[in-house]
């Protein structure tokens, strides 16, 4: 996941089949997921341990063989749960993949509707009814299928995709999009903020710059970003910040002042402080690890 945007631009599978599987391993303490979005959609399916989701405003606890849903465009982000490890497996994919050339019956009565939002799934898969149980055992499925890729195993993905889609219609869990508009509406808002961050973060920023962006009150909205980022603003702006810093200390030889002063720092002390923080070692031990493990793998 590019960690140095909110929406990811990672190409997931190929333009022929644009679906990709990801299996994260997360011991303790490990960051599970930043928060991010994507055009995309996902299945996040956790098999060891438990971790604590969040899709736009909404948390949700997830344990071994449970899952979640998130559609394209919803903010969501992945945090340690008790403090306990956990593996999780991914799937992301167009959701043009479950289309068909033609307006037949499924595109016009099933398809469409959901790609255009005009319907929406649940998000949370607790895996307690059997309708649930089957949707995990389809997603293991794909997950298995994807990792062995056998002739023909599109097809597979596929078929398991549209029985997936079946039991959420089936069992009437097909929500209508019109209870989704206040989070849609507070999501597309934070959306302009996050870009107006991602742009302008190598500048001084100040709270009633991002509040003029969406023509908010202060208080108004410093509580609106942190019930859906967990953050305050700064914590939120100074994170990005690091994680940049982070990326040039990978891919550039620009002395440690240069990248702080490059990524908004105007006080080194402050920026070693809330990099080894947030990194847990100084701006010159990440650099010198993460040369040591290139060199490993070359």
């Amino acid at each position: 996941m590019d960690k140095l945007g909110l929406k990811e631009n990672r190409v997931h599978g190929s333009v022929m089949f644009p679906l990709g599987t990801y299996t994260m391993i997360c011991q303790r303490g490990d960051k599970i997921l930043d928060c991010h979005w994507h055009d995309e959609w996902e299945f996040l399916m956790v098999t060891a341990g438990q971790a604590l989701f969040q899709i736009e405003t909404s948390y949700y606890e997830v344990h071994a063989g449970q899952a979640i849903f998130v559609d394209g465009s919803s903010i969501h982000a992945g945090y340690s749960h008790n403090n306990s490890p956990c593996i999780y497996r991914a799937v992301v994919f167009d959701p043009v993949i479950l289309s068909s050339n033609s307006c037949d019956n499924l595109q016009i009565k099933f398809i469409d509707p959901f790609i255009k939002r005009h319907y929406v799934l649940p998000n949370f898969i607790a895996g307690r009814s059997d309708w649930e149980r089957r949707i995990i055992h389809h997603l293991s499925s794909i997950l298995n299928v994807c990792a062995t890729i056998p002739l023909g195993y599109e097809l597979t993905v596929k078929a398991r995709l549209l029985l997936i889609l079946s039991e959420f219609v089936k069992n009437n869990h097909g929500m209508q999009a019109d209870d989704s508009l206040v989070n849609n509406y507070k999501s597309e808002q934070m959306k302009k903020v996050l870009n107006y961050i991602h742009t302008n973060y190598s500048r001084k920023i100040v709270i009633k710059s991002l509040c003029e962006q969406i023509s908010m009150s202060e208080g108004h909205f410093c509580r609106l970003f942190k019930k859906m980022m967990r953050q305050t603003p700064i914590e939120y702006i100074n994170a990005y910040r690091i994680n940049t810093a982070a990326q040039l200390l990978k891919e550039t030889n620009h002395n440690v002042l240069e990248i702080s002063m490059s990524v908004g720092f105007d006080n080194l002390s402050y920026f070693d402080s809330l990099f080894k923080k947030r990194m847990r070692c100084t701006p010159l031990e990440y650099r010198n690890t993460k040369q040591v493990l290139r060199q490993k793998l070359n």
